[in-house]
């Protein structure tokens, strides 16, 4: 089934990082607001969510805000 991912890191996010992102947990779509970066999709499982955390914290993001929604099986 899997999940979207909704993700705010305080400042800027490197390219190099979001590549890493998108070689080990696939798409993701960013883009900036005032002092922050926000990171969107979607996401297998909590393993994945733990990846993706780390690749931010090893880049000494601050994370602000992190929701993860699950996905509708009856959906779309």
């Amino acid at each position: 089934m899997g999940s979207t991912y909704r993700l705010v890191v305080t400042g800027p996010v490197p390219g190099a990082v979001v590549e890493r992102i998108r070689a080990r947990i696939g798409a993701v779509t960013t883009r900036s607001t005032a002092g922050a970066t926000v990171l969107e999709g979607p996401i297998a499982d909590q393993a994945a969510v733990r990846a993706l955390l780390d690749l931010l914290w090893d880049a000494g993001g601050a994370v602000r805000l992190l929701r993860v929604t699950e996905r509708d099986p009856l959906g779309p």
